[in-house]
């Protein structure tokens, strides 16, 4: 699968890179909203993993834009500030799926896997 990785913290986003690698996942990396709607407009994905807290907004803010380019994009968020209000929020913008951080990657593996096998149905 093709996986937008939008994620501004570079330690996260390395090791989160590798294991997505190491999983065998084509990943392109985008450190802000603005870089993740660019890449949408100019490339097709088939998973975004999105992180809420960007240095330009809040992740979400960026998810209608991505959708223009890409209508039926999936995307999964990820938040360290995990509260009842925030997955609320979030939600209203049908995501794939809402993760906390940090990241369980035996569940995240499961979801991708699980989408992998949607996408090639």
């Amino acid at each position: 699968m093709k996986i937008l990785l939008v994620e501004d913290d570079p330690t996260t986003a390395q090791i989160m890179g590798d294991t997505l690698q190491l999983w065998k996942q084509e990943v392109f990396l985008a450190t802000s909203g603005k870089a993740a709607v660019a890449a949408a407009e100019n490339q097709t994905f088939d998973l975004v993993l999105l992180d809420i807290m960007l240095p330009d907004g809040y992740g979400y803010d960026f998810i209608t834009r991505m959708r223009i380019a890409q209508p039926d994009l999936m995307i999964i968020t990820m938040t360290g500030n995990n509260t009842p209000e925030m997955e609320k929020r979030v939600r209203q913008h049908s995501i794939t799926y809402y993760m906390a951080k940090p990241v369980n990657y035996e569940e995240l593996k499961d979801i991708i896997d699980h989408i992998s096998k949607k996408t090639a149905a």
